[in-house]
């Protein structure tokens, strides 16, 4: 069995063959509007962590490429070791400009004069002056202070010196740049430059990275798209300039255009990591027994409601099917499941522990359990669900088959609701079916043995995955 989720793979030759998000149309539409933008340009694609903003990137790149466009693509996070963003941006641009040259003389040397430049730059750090320019808040007599302090040290140049060929080797970067974007019109041809992971770096990484963007790489000719969570970006500039600080307005400083990703089509998504963990194939086995028929829809039906009602995002989805992969694969072939239960108990867990220790506490009802149910799904759309009736009748089967019937008041007000003439139709219909499946959780049995399926939950507790929170 697979024991986690692996990463999706963009084919670059059919980037869109995994996309079980139905995000292509939006890809191809981003990639049109891309390759008709004038430049130099810096999009931001912003989502929160986990939505699948480098699968987005990745098909957006693979489009590009196709389309006849270069294009780069790199990690900011994995990149983030290096002295210098400016160091870490040559080194991965460096074959895509290569290719670009295609054996051009003169563009050669431009590429070869813009990477000396760029080691004097990295030797020599931004000057004071394009520092305040950049963040326009920071003390200018500290920065020329510290300037001073370091240059004192190489007792080579003075300060206006030094400062002079700063500002020259930037000159000669950015011209050199040019020369090799240039087409034999004059124009420059785009190159496409994708920055992932921003938000995940450490924060004056991430910060130095935006400041080298914008006033060193504003060249004719380069585009930048950089994935990033904007809400945890503006917390780590506030951590380097102080929780007052107004981050946001900071980061518009170097993006010319915003792009949301759009929220992602769940169903499929769903789908796909249940084929991936095999579930198809686990549940078709089971089919022999008749009470085991629909445990397969009820399993995915269950989550598809709770995930959408929790707004979850992809790597949570990932990380909770990964759970539920390992409690019904160490189930026997011919045990009860409880699909419904097994599926509101490890979200719930996940959403709150407190919660879930209080239902499988014996002197507890499932009083708490329910509240919360109700909380996440609207009343229209509950009475509506059978999945939402499922969840509440295995929840109070499975405290009066194992606590003997400590059940408060639950379970009664459904019975009140039957009897009640004057209880709306929708509530009398759900309240049945809740009453039916509490009486008759399972078809030859009318018992849930909690104990069992918590200890494979509590089994599932004890694996960590690489994407979880440490």
């Amino acid at each position: 069995m697979e024991f986690k989720a692996r990463k999706v793979l963009i084919d670059p030759a059919r980037p869109f063959e995994n996309d079980c998000l139905s995000r292509s149309g939006d890809v191809e539409n981003l990639s049109l509007l891309l390759r008709n933008m004038t430049s130099p340009i810096v999009m931001s694609v912003n989502a929160p962590w986990g939505h699948g903003k480098t699968t987005f990137l990745e098909m957006l790149h693979a489009d590009l490429k196709l389309n006849n466009c270069k294009s780069v693509f790199f990690s900011a996070w994995e990149t983030d070791f290096a002295s210098d963003p400016l160091l870490a941006f040559l080194g991965e641009i460096n074959q895509e400009i290569k290719r670009l040259i295609n054996g051009d003389k003169v563009k050669n040397k431009a590429w070869e004069s813009a990477k000396k430049a760029g080691v004097h730059i990295l030797k020599k750090g931004i000057p004071a002056l394009v520092k305040l320019g950049t963040a326009g808040v920071i003390d200018a007599e500290k920065i020329l202070g510290d300037e001073a302090a370091n240059l004192s040290e190489s007792l080579s140049k003075d300060l206006i010196d030094e400062y002079s060929k700063n500002k020259s080797a930037i000159v000669e970067f950015k011209e050199n740049l040019k020369k090799i974007l240039a087409c034999e019109t004059g124009e420059s041809e785009n190159l496409y430059i994708f920055v992932d992971e921003l938000d995940r770096c450490r924060p004056t990484y991430a910060i130095e990275l935006l400041e080298r963007i914008k006033h060193l790489l504003d060249v004719d000719g380069l585009v930048f798209i950089l994935a990033m969570d904007k809400e945890q970006l503006s917390h780590s500039v506030k951590a380097i300039y102080g929780n007052d600080f107004e981050s946001k307005g900071y980061l518009k400083r170097f993006i010319d255009i915003e792009y949301e990703l759009p929220n992602s089509e769940l169903d499929a998504f769903i789908d796909k990591f249940y084929k991936r963990f095999g579930f198809d194939q686990f549940f078709e086995k089971r089919k022999k027994y008749r009470a085991f028929q629909y445990d397969y829809d009820h399993l995915k039906n269950v989550f598809k409601l709770i995930a959408k009602a929790k707004s979850y995002s992809l790597r949570e989805i990932e990380q909770l099917i990964a759970r539920i992969n390992l409690v019904i694969h160490s189930t026997n072939e011919n045990t009860y499941i409880y699909p419904a239960l097994l599926t509101f108990l490890i979200t719930a867990k996940d959403s709150s522990s407190e919660l879930y220790r209080d239902f499988i506490n014996p002197s507890s009802t499932p009083e708490r359990a329910i509240d919360y149910l109700y909380s996440i799904v609207p009343e229209q759309e509950r009475l509506e669900s059978f999945e939402c009736a499922l969840i509440e009748g295995f929840l109070l089967a499975a405290k009066s088959s194992h606590f003997r019937a400590n059940l408060g008041d639950c379970l009664d007000k459904h019975k009140r609701n039957l009897k009640d003439e004057k209880c709306e139709e929708k509530l009398r219909h759900y309240s049945d079916r809740v009453v039916r499946i509490a009486q008759r959780p399972v078809e030859d049995d009318n018992s849930v043995a909690l104990d069992s399926l918590i200890s494979r939950i509590e089994l599932s507790d004890k694996f960590k995955f690489g994407g979880d929170e440490s």
